[in-house]
């Protein structure tokens, strides 16, 4: 790619005369910089190891010393904008299909992406970490993002992943749990599904998306309303083994209708909510603030309750909090 077409896609001002006049690829991660790189410079102190991996331009918005008159050095007034511009002018060229979705069925892409006829490129939050496969999107790939803000800057064409089919009807439901279901769909029956009923009209938006080819088995990486189960001593054991469990949820988008759905489906047993923040959804008398997750257990060991559901950490974090805690006592 010419310097000259970069100079004008992002409105840039090109600092020196470089020798060179072209970049093969565009990074944002220092460490991923190869020769013939245009390496985009958050943050300047990383400039130097950029242009000694072999960075051939660097973008700056801010004025930092040229330590390479050899290179290209490109200052832009907003380097956000620079980014979007750049990622904006890749895709253009292809021709794509382009999905805004919600947290739950963006999640749930992220353990099936590869599961689809057609490769799914899934946009995350920070666009700059794009550039990691931006090069490697073709013709016909699908693009999706949670964002639909985000995604309408860099493909405005996108229409709502939810569109694409139009569910049939759930049929003999059982609840066997708050996280495992049976039912029947399209004359298929699922025996003892590891998901809760709260989102089992997400994961069939995906089963209907991939022609009924999902692995089942899959789900086991689903982290949204999965549950720990522990004992009296707040000891991990194994799923359904307890009548005490944990809920994890750190999206803030995501845990007023899990909430909803815990005291409508669960009323008649002891919840309690833990928080790193107070939450408007519940009342100050609902809910109990900890600033550390060393905090938990010595709470938990106080009080009576089958549930505790936890806001601001995610399953992965409670995970290693409890095994960690197991590990340190069975030194003892």
């Amino acid at each position: 790619m010419l310097i000259s077409s970069i100079l004008d896609i992002i409105d840039g001002s090109l600092l020196n005369s470089p020798s060179i006049s072209f970049i093969y690829s565009i990074k944002t991660n220092v460490l991923k910089v190869k020769e013939g790189d245009l390496f985009i410079a958050k943050d300047l102190s990383e400039i130097e190891l950029a242009i000694k991996n072999g960075a051939f331009a660097i973008l700056i918005e801010i004025n930092a010393p040229i330590i390479d008159n050899e290179i290209a050095w490109i200052k832009v007034k907003n380097i956000d904008l620079s980014i979007i511009k750049l990622i904006r002018f890749k895709l253009a060229v292809k021709n794509l299909d382009a999905f805004y979705c919600d947290k739950i069925t963006y999640d749930l892409l992220k353990i099936y992406s590869t599961s689809f006829t057609r490769n799914i490129r899934l946009i995350p939050s920070k666009l700059e970490n794009v550039f990691k496969y931006i090069d490697e999107i073709d013709d016909n790939d699908i693009l999706v993002s949670s964002d639909k803000e985000v995604l309408d800057k860099i493909y405005p064409n996108n229409k709502n992943f939810d569109s694409l089919n139009k569910l049939s009807t759930i049929e003999n439901l059982i609840e066997h749990s708050l996280f495992e279901t049976s039912f029947s769909y399209e004359n298929i029956f699922f025996p003892r599904l590891k998901l809760s009923s709260l989102y089992i009209s997400k994961f069939l938006t995906l089963y209907s998306f991939s022609n009924q080819s999902l692995d089942l088995s899959k789900l086991k990486s689903f982290y949204n309303f999965k549950p720990l189960f522990i004992d009296r001593n707040l000891d991990l054991v194994e799923f359904g083994k307890s009548d005490k469990f944990i809920i994890c949820q750190n999206n803030k988008d995501l845990y007023e209708n899990e909430i909803s759905y815990i005291k409508k489906k669960y009323k008649y047993a002891k919840t309690i909510f833990i928080s790193t923040y107070y939450i408007d959804y519940l009342s100050q008398e609902e809910q109990l603030i900890i600033n550390d997750l060393e905090e938990l257990k010595p709470i938990l060991r106080k009080l009576k309750f089958n549930a505790v559901y936890i806001i601001g950490f995610n399953y992965k974090e409670i995970y290693e909090y409890l095994i960690k805690s197991e590990e340190t006592l069975t030194l003892f």
